[in-house]
């Protein structure tokens, strides 16, 4: 796919999603599906948080749509500022932020699921602040990567247990990054590795903060090519993240110390996967490139027949790798990146990040539809779906 191409697409994605600051228009949401004994939590394009509830029946999966929160500016309406983090389940806890710029803990097990819900808001102009990633849940603290205004961004440190309780900003706010002047704007979710928070921003750095009191850790910030908005991914001393200036990076956890690794065609849009040793990172240019890390060098590409834009994290399930793409193909590859088997739901976009639990992935697609898939051998099976979850 022609560069120019990958540039319109890309900037329609941002005008679709989290560039446009119209809350009553979202019309995608890429929320992932987090996931717990018994049930699924997944965000919608409406601005609501949607329980799946998991029943055994037979020995099959039964799917149902269970309860549902929405803030009150969403209640009675058609759509909201929709969510485009996925939600996490922590300890009984369900942690998410919303496109309006709000931080959720609430309730989610038990007979009140999606109960006791108690909410953070960040600062910022009211037309443009928001949460486009996920609440990470790290040592106690709940980190957050926000918008504050159009072109500037802060990290949020929240004391979880102080959300939980109910208690007032002022006392659940442990710090934030930069005390003073914001950085560019964040469309991410920060990597927390050993009590430090690694995030990029629109204004092509790489920032790596202590959750313990929001201080730089490093002398400045990753000076980068382009824009970065995909999570870092973090394999023993160095950071993996690739860019808007369609380049991969290494990055020295320890010094901040900036390496190019290798060009695509197409900008670096969704998080990699690793698993240890490779990390596999998707590209707006359709295809996913598998780098080692130890010989340094692209090991394999793999790229669909009509190749569409990757804008879904993929996962690593044992030996094997699972991507999905604009095609509305989920593709289980091998270890060495031959395509095993697909499973396709034809105009149905992917962009959520896809889940997995042991040896099952979750798929939440633009059309609102979660599909649970078990990767059997060199086989994806359909353990259940949900369709119109977002009714």
């Amino acid at each position: 796919m022609a560069i120019a191409s990958m540039v319109v697409l890309a900037a329609l994605a941002v005008l679709a999603g989290c560039g446009s600051r119209d809350r009553g228009s979202a019309t995608q949401s890429w929320s992932g599906v987090a996931i717990v004994d018994g049930s699924a939590f997944v965000g919608t394009k409406s601005g609501r948080i949607v329980q799946i509830r998991l029943l055994e029946v037979g020995g099959e999966t039964i799917a149902q749509r269970g309860e549902t929160f929405g803030p009150p500016e969403v209640e009675g309406s058609v759509t909201g500022p929709a969510f485009y983090g996925t939600p996490i389940v922590q300890d009984g806890r369900l942690y998410v932020g919303s496109y309006h710029g709000v931080a959720y803990s609430m309730r989610a097990e038990g007979a009140g699921v999606l109960g006791d819900v108690r909410e953070f808001p960040i600062d910022g102009n009211p037309l443009a602040e928001g949460i486009a990633g996920s609440v990470v849940p790290a040592d106690g603290a709940l980190v957050i990567a926000a918008s504050e205004d159009a072109g500037a961004g802060r990290l949020y440190v929240l004391e979880a247990s102080r959300l939980d309780d109910g208690l007032s900003a002022l006392q659940v706010e442990r710090c934030r990054y930069p005390a003073v002047e914001p950085i560019g704007q964040l469309w991410t979710t920060p990597t927390v590795v050993d009590g430090v928070a690694y995030f990029g921003d629109l204004s092509h750095r790489v920032h790596a903060v202590s959750i313990a009191d929001c201080r730089l850790v490093w002398s400045a910030p990753a000076e980068l090519g382009g824009a970065v908005v995909a999570p870092p991914v973090v394999v023993g001393g160095k950071l993996y993240v690739g860019a808007f200036d369609r380049v991969f990076y290494e990055i020295d956890r320890a010094t901040g110390v900036v390496s190019k690794l290798f060009t695509a065609e197409g900008w670096f849009w969704a998080g990699a996967a690793t698993d240890g040793r490779r990390v596999y990172a998707p590209s707006l240019d359709g295809t996913l490139y598998a780098y080692d890390t130890r010989g340094r060098t692209v090991s394999w590409t793999y790229e669909e027949a009509d190749p569409q834009p990757i804008l879904s994290a993929p996962v690593v399930v044992g030996d094997k790798i699972v991507m999905a793409s604009d095609s509305g193909a989920v593709t289980l590859l091998s270890a060495g990146g031959v395509r095993l088997d697909s499973f396709v739901n034809p105009g149905d976009q992917v962009r959520a990040p896809l889940t997995v639990r042991d040896d099952i992935v979750y798929v939440h697609s633009l059309g609102e539809v979660v599909t649970a898939l078990r990767v059997v051998g060199t086989r994806l099976e359909r353990e259940w779906s949900l369709d119109e979850v977002d009714r």
